[in-house]
């Protein structure tokens, strides 16, 4: 089972929100406020294994791309989404990309991918990223424990408040320990190409410090995709929604309104 929620006239333009690894619906809380984006119908949700989702304990739950993509389809079918935006955040585009994969694109009116991981290459993530995917996974409950904590204060440039980061940790800390260990042996899976065959437009934002994924990983899927169109954002980390929220809603608004048009 999935956990979600949903906002807006239904009847209006759609934007579905996929958020990071270890985070959740909440993730996407400012969004959820913005004045830019109240003309929208907004939907998120907590992916397997985070948040209030269910959360398999095998590793092949999480090592297979399609069952991912099996999760978009049936959140796009359960909220009666008729062509909505994706938003993907850092697994979130990975798992963009796999519900791309399967099921096409002819149903999705854009894709917004927001410090998104399309593959696992060593040279588009970061060491700090690559030392993560070990301690988060760790068997040490001590280790992963602290790593938890690190890998969180490397998702912003921009630190949240106290309060703020405490919330996070708690969500952080309900992740299936399974799910980071079954994502990375995802590694062989590249969907660059399936972004460079989608036909529809790709919003790239990419915060300039971010400590997890290279801007490079953007700029690749922008040098494939000629209908693209990359924004950089100078304040933020991993986490541009949340760390210059103002700007990021605004772009949003103008791309999923534009992208329903088309």
């Amino acid at each position: 089972m999935l956990a979600g929620e949903a906002q807006g006239d239904v009847q209006a333009p759609e934007i579905l929100f996929i958020h990071g690894l270890r985070q959740s619906r909440l993730s996407w809380e400012k969004q959820f406020a913005d004045p830019a984006l109240a003309g929208f119908r907004l939907v998120g949700f907590d992916l397997r294994g985070h948040g209030d989702s269910d959360k398999p304990n095998t590793l092949d739950a999480y090592s297979d791309a399609d069952r991912w993509a099996d999760d978009i389809a049936a959140v796009i079918a359960g909220a009666r989404l008729r062509r909505p935006v994706l938003v993907g955040w850092s697994l979130g585009g990975f798992v963009a990309g796999a519900y791309l994969r399967k099921y096409g694109g002819s149903g999705i009116a854009g894709i917004n991918l927001v410090d998104a991981v399309t593959r696992l290459s060593p040279d588009l993530l970061t060491e700090e990223a690559a030392t993560f995917t070990r301690t988060t996974t760790s068997h040490d409950l001590a280790e992963r424990t602290a790593a938890t904590a690190d890998f969180l204060a490397a998702c912003f440039h921009q630190p949240p408040s106290e309060a703020q980061m405490q919330r996070m940790l708690v969500v952080n800390g309900m992740t299936a320990r399974a799910v980071n260990e079954g994502f990375v042996k995802t590694r062989t899976t590249d969907l660059e190409p399936v972004f460079k065959a989608y036909a529809g437009p790709i919003l790239l934002t990419h915060g300039v410090h971010d400590r997890l994924v290279r801007v490079a990983m953007s700029e690749r899927i922008k040098s494939v995709h000629p209908n693209s169109r990359l924004s950089l954002f100078s304040e933020s980390g991993h986490s541009p929604f949340y760390e210059e929220p103002l700007r990021y809603g605004q772009e949003l608004a103008a791309f999923a309104a534009a992208a329903g048009k088309g």
